[in-house]
């Protein structure tokens, strides 16, 4: 049976002055004796979750313990040392340079159990021709790499919610923010070098609030504005009460935010702004915008307004129904492309007596008088 050691006492031997020099030897040393890495990272103790997907996904995050500095430069380049001996694998299993290269990604993770026969492209390079040990030792190297990847990103997601503090007020939702910001942190893990002296903690937190600023941009329009748009009217808007002329004087504008012309002009054309046409523009007497507009045929206007709300209630109470008794209510009524029944017709066509089809239309029409959209519909009466 191979040799066996927990990933986290093997980074106990790396040292940051010497980690260079040191690891390829200690590749070579694992791979002659065919050692494996075990990855059993310890959890606190689970709580009672509370209700809610992203209240329960905080507490599972707070389980996770907290890494300080010393703990990041180990596990750091433990990463790295995991991805080196990837390297190496590829190397000798005949990998071009470019495959060598080529840092995991999720379509990896799902060849972890590929079936014989269905190895055609396992981990995105290795060919059929592959032999079994070269392919489980390529499988082998892969899991190491994504087990502390994903460890790597599990101790920071902390500060994912430390960060989204700033951002509650945003019209995104948190969970969106939450899950492009996890997003992130693979990115940064794969992006961050230990040997600058930076903190991973620091130089992750760079990529949330990139990835928090990027859901803003792309997110918060009715109409999706591009990112680069919105960055440019950013430095737009900085300059535009320097310039004579203001938004008219566009060269002045561009020379002097440092932007294209032809960028200045797109972005001034295509950063406008979706209104409802229920914002309230009066607080006293509660008007609306839609009253202040005119439009071709203003009679119709609220009459097509109240038409669209009094379908929308109508809908939702009839799915509350029974399937019997909306069966009842739409030949009955006319509903969903039905013609209007008589109880006869209806009693007909669902092989009922008239009187049970008169005793199921008094019940649902009940239900719906009775409930929270019966309230809504007599507005329509």
């Amino acid at each position: 049976m191979a040799p066996e050691i927990q990933f986290e006492n093997l980074i106990e031997q790396l040292h940051v002055d010497s980690f260079d020099a040191d690891a390829p030897a200690l590749i070579h040393q694992l791979n002659a004796s065919g050692t494996r890495l075990l990855f059993d990272f310890q959890r606190a103790a689970a709580t009672e979750l509370r209700n809610g997907r992203l209240s329960s996904f905080r507490d599972e995050v707070a389980r996770v313990p907290i890494m300080d500095r010393a703990a990041e430069l180990q596990f750091s380049m433990g990463i790295e040392l995991v991805w080196m001996r990837l390297q190496d694998a590829r190397r000798r299993a005949g990998f071009s340079q470019q495959e060598v290269e080529r840092y995991p990604d999720s379509s990896d993770t799902k060849c972890l159990n590929c079936q014989p026969g269905d190895q055609g492209n396992c981990f995105g390079c290795s060919p059929k021709t592959c032999k079994a040990v070269t392919r489980d030792e390529l499988r082998d190297r892969t899991y190491e790499l994504v087990a502390a990847r994903n460890e790597m990103v599990e101790r920071h997601m902390h500060v994912v919610f430390h960060l989204l503090e700033k951002y509650r007020h945003v019209s995104i939702p948190n969970e969106d923010l939450v899950q492009d910001a996890n997003e992130s942190l693979f990115r940064a893990v794969e992006g961050f070098d230990f040997r600058r002296g930076f903190r991973f903690k620091t130089y992750g937190a760079f990529w949330i609030n990139q990835a928090f600023l990027n859901a803003i941009y792309n997110q918060s329009r009715t109409v999706r504005v591009p990112a680069y748009i919105q960055k440019a009217m950013k430095k737009i808007s900085r300059v535009i009460g320097d310039v004579d002329g203001g938004l008219h004087n566009i060269d002045a504008i561009a020379d002097k935010a440092g932007v294209d012309r032809k960028l200045v002009l797109s972005a001034m054309e295509r950063n406008r702004f979706t209104l409802s046409l229920n914002k309230v523009v009066d607080q006293n007497e509660g008007s609306e915008m839609v009253d202040i507009i005119a439009g071709r045929d203003e009679a119709a206007v609220p009459e097509l307004g109240e038409t669209s709300a009094m379908s929308t209630y109508l809908g939702s109470a009839v799915k509350r129904l029974s399937e019997r008794e909306q069966d009842v209510v739409r030949m009955r009524f006319g509903l969903d492309g039905f013609g209007i029944q008589t109880l006869s017709e209806v009693g007909g066509s669902l092989g009922i007596s008239l009187e049970r089809v008169r005793q199921i239309q008094r019940s649902a029409l009940d239900k719906m008088r009775g409930g929270d959209f019966g309230q809504k519909l007599e507005q329509f009466a």
